[in-house]
């Protein structure tokens, strides 16, 4: 069975909640309007009664009518009884009425050859003594003459509504969901392959222009992103296809004829070499797919800031004195932080390295770490190459190297790396440089 759409979905629902409202509705205006006719009924057979007592003449226990009498509305008739029930005084009540047992005070009903009539007994006192009754009876064919017509224009009136309104639901239905039709046939489009296509016609601003917004912000995302991930596909293999194709040329170069041992011994360096830095390269790649998936969970416990930066600056004594550079670390105090060690020391790590490799000659590197306004400060300063104004934005972007800064030597991915690892403990990093004057990385932490 084929399923529904949504306009026709609407509109059923629309159809059925509307023939429920109207149903209860028209029960409700049924018996209300029955109730007043009835009660109306009522009250003009009493009035009746009390109109014929005014013509009735008493001498003691006998009543006399003073003159001929009959009730001006249609089909109401009354008959006069005695104190033994005779009715020799006028009436024209039907004889079925005329034998009802009387019931003082009280309406009755019954049938008459498919007629319904309404009976009504009035006691005639005097004296504090029933000396007789009046009995009015009324026809209620009017009543439930109108009754009926009601219960029929109702049973007419209903679905025809009904209809009417279902058409036009569905009309309204139609023009409320031609937007989202719209958003269909783009959203099928972009699925071919033209992610530039972006929804154009919808300006208001009710639920379905926001979804239009949020459509068009999420394909501007989603464009970046591809963008950016087409853009680290690129680099990732450029970064990879260099130290394989030296790995490649080293081991054929090495297999083409006999060599001297000393030939073999230079192959297997530079293999190990380039191995070692796709190895590098490799592991970055899946800390930041990691980070991306958001499957790194963070390992945080209180770190020795101090003794982590002094661990990390005995291992890098032998880099800096190959280019003669110092490095001179400052606190004047103790810190303490709440963070991942694996990650803050690969922070530092990537910070220092990046310090170093474009570092100047008998240059210097100083790191500091102080307590600022509730937040642990981190500063790494050289005075370097530096970097220029226009490539400072684009720093942290993954493979992203100053063109003549670019050595060989990096990856790109390590500032990329340090941004991830401070956004990741809640916190900020900005750079100040001036080409050839040196760099400026500032990291602010919560303690």
């Amino acid at each position: 069975m084929k399923k529904l759409n949504i306009k026709l979905k609407i509109t059923l629902w629309y159809a059925l909640f509307l023939l429920v409202l109207l149903s209860v509705f028209s029960v409700f205006l049924y018996l209300a309007v029955s109730r007043i006719l009835y009660i109306h009924n009522s009250d003009f057979m009493k009035a009746d009664a009390s109109q014929v007592e005014s013509i009735l003449q008493f001498e003691g226990s006998a009543i006399k009518i003073a003159e001929p009498y009959k009730i001006v509305a249609t089909n109401t008739y009354f008959v006069v009884f005695d104190a033994e029930g005779n009715t020799d005084l006028q009436g024209e009540a039907l004889p079925e009425i005329v034998n009802l047992p009387v019931k003082s005070e009280q309406l009755q009903y019954m049938d008459i050859n498919g007629q319904k009539w309404a009976i009504y007994d009035k006691s005639l006192v005097r004296n504090d003594k029933v000396i007789g009754w009046i009995r009015v009876s009324r026809s209620l064919e009017s009543v439930i003459s109108t009754l009926s017509n009601m219960k029929l224009i109702m049973f007419i009136s209903i679905p025809l509504y009904i209809a009417m309104s279902s058409l036009g639901g569905f009309f309204l239905a139609d023009r409320a969901l031609r937007p989202i039709d719209y958003i269909t046939r783009t959203a099928r489009e972009i699925s071919k392959g033209d992610i530039s296509q972006r929804l154009k016609l919808i300006k208001t601003k009710d639920e379905v222009g926001r979804l239009a917004i949020t459509f068009n912000e999420m394909l501007d995302k989603l464009a970046s992103s591809i963008k950016k991930e087409r853009q680290f596909a690129s680099d990732a293999s450029h970064e990879l296809r260099t130290p394989t194709a030296i790995i490649t040329a080293q081991a054929e170069h090495a297999l083409k004829g006999v060599r001297g041992s000393e030939e073999y011994v230079e192959a297997l360096k530079n293999i190990l070499n380039e191995s070692k830095k796709m190895s590098f390269i490799i592991s970055q790649l899946l800390l930041l797919y990691r980070s991306d998936e958001g499957k790194y969970m963070l390992n945080f416990e209180t770190l020795n800031l101090n003794m982590i930066i002094e661990e990390i600056l005995n291992e890098y004594q032998n880099n800096t004195l190959a280019k003669h550079i110092s490095i001179n670390f400052t606190s004047s105090e103790k810190i303490s932080i709440k963070a991942d060690q694996t990650l803050i020391t690969r922070m530092l790590i990537n910070l220092i390295d990046n310090s170093i490799r474009y570092g100047k000659k008998k240059g210097k590197i100083d790191i500091s770490i102080s307590s600022d306004n509730g937040k642990v400060k981190i500063m790494v300063e050289d005075n370097g190459i530096g970097i220029s104004e226009e490539d400072i934005p684009n720093i942290f972007d993954r493979f992203y190297q100053v063109s003549k800064s670019r050595n060989g030597h990096g990856t790109g991915l390590g500032l990329s790396i340090v941004k991830w690892i401070v956004e990741a403990h809640h916190g900020s990093i900005d750079v100040e440089s001036q080409p050839g004057a040196g760099t400026r990385f500032r990291i602010f932490l919560p303690h």
